[in-house]
């Protein structure tokens, strides 16, 4: 059974990205423009439908629609 907490893992090597492990641990590498906390929030979004909808509905999270967005 997959674990129902959450970890963040920061690490500054000269590589830039987020990883996800889909195991409850999301690696953030580097720094980023937008503000840490959007991309917190990002990724605990992806867990929690991951958690409730699926792999597949989490990974859609990021393909939606711009009509759909607020800005």
């Amino acid at each position: 059974m997959a674990s129902m907490r959450l970890q963040f893992r920061f690490s500054f090597p000269p590589i830039y990205g987020i990883y996800d492990t889909g195991d409850g641990v999301i690696y953030v590498f580097g720094e980023h423009e937008d503000k840490i906390e959007d991309v917190l929030s990002h990724e605990v979004l992806h867990w929690a439908v991951q958690k409730t909808a699926g792999k597949h509905a989490s990974l859609d999270l990021d393909n939606v629609p711009s009509k759909f967005l607020r800005v």
